[in-house]
């Protein structure tokens, strides 16, 4: 897939985002928003793999 640079930048700022989301919250204890953070952490490295793989 050829996906525009920024688009690939805007997944990877989603990606530590969600992460960083998901350790306040885990740092809170609210599982929860943490266990949401996580999956919306996965959703986008799923698409970010899919976005940067070559002759597909």
């Amino acid at each position: 897939m050829n996906a525009p640079k920024w688009r690939i930048w805007l997944v990877t700022a989603l990606v530590c985002g969600w992460g960083i989301l998901a350790l306040r919250f885990a740092q809170r204890q609210e599982w929860p928003m943490a266990g949401l953070c996580l999956l919306l952490l996965l959703v986008n490295v799923i698409t970010l793999w899919r976005l940067t793989q070559r002759g597909k």
